[in-house]
């Protein structure tokens, strides 16, 4: 199967030029690495605890390459380290976030984190998949009709900070998942864009917004099964306590 053919399928990526498309692949390829590399970085923080000891080095170490890599010129001459610079910053998000997943590896909700991995990809590849399929038009349409809904919902934030109810914290955390969501749509959108208008895609931006995109969607959804499955563990414990108590208060009542 031919590289192009891939991209083939969809309406907006098959009336592509081949070097366009095979600029776009080159973006997902360079997206695949940096999230193996925040893999490789999760694995490292739990092997090798010492790590946690530079937790307020490494966000720093890692605004800096942020900024450098979204600032520095796209040569041929720089892909190379630009590609180190971004492979690094994905191994430092891995083990930033290590300690926010470690829990619910170790406390029996493994499952949480990998249903959140699953679904954050789906999510990803769906949206993807929606906008190469869709007329630049339609994509507009929907990104301004979520971005009208994000902002009209945007009290929910403030309401559950000040009124903290499960409810509302779902709530917030459901509007701040729409966010990456919308942004994903957004990148892939312009990535499309510049490719049909033969401008070229630098596949070291483009695959860190992606990858920030799905950091954020990966980060919502565990917080929300986590609390989905701290729901579920309440009312068990509550319904187990009331079946203890019946026998006792029909007893009593006789």
């Amino acid at each position: 199967m031919k590289k192009e053919s891939i991209l083939g399928a969809f309406s907006q990526t098959a009336r592509l030029a081949p070097r366009a498309q095979r600029q776009i692949l080159d973006v997902y390829a360079t997206l695949a690495t940096v999230a193996l590399c925040s893999m490789v970085g999760y694995y490292t923080a739990s092997r090798l605890p010492f790590i946690g000891n530079f937790s307020m080095l490494l966000p720093l170490g890692l605004m800096g390459l942020v900024f450098v890599v979204y600032f520095m010129p796209p040569t041929r001459q720089n892909l190379l380290m630009r590609r180190l610079m971004v492979w690094t910053i994905g191994w430092i998000s891995g083990v930033v976030i290590q300690p926010s997943i470690i829990q619910f590896m170790y406390s029996g909700e493994a499952h949480i984190v990998y249903a959140a991995l699953g679904t954050s990809v789906a999510l990803f590849a769906s949206f993807g998949a929606a906008v190469m399929s869709s007329s630049r038009a339609q994509t507009v349409y929907a990104v301004g009709t979520a971005v009208f809904a994000i902002s009209a919902m945007s009290w929910v934030s403030l309401l559950s900070y000040i009124y903290p109810t499960r409810v509302l914290s779902n709530m917030s955390l459901v509007v701040g998942l729409a966010g990456p969501c919308v942004s994903a749509v957004v990148h892939t959108s312009n990535m499309i864009e510049r490719a049909a208008q033969n401008v070229d895609i630098d596949p070291v931006v483009c695959a860190l917004g992606f990858f920030n995109d799905l950091v954020q969607m990966f980060l919502h959804l565990v917080a929300l099964f986590s609390n989905e499955q701290r729901r579920k563990e309440e009312e068990s414990r509550k319904s187990r306590r009331s079946g203890r108590q019946y026998p006792k208060s029909r007893a009593t009542s006789w």
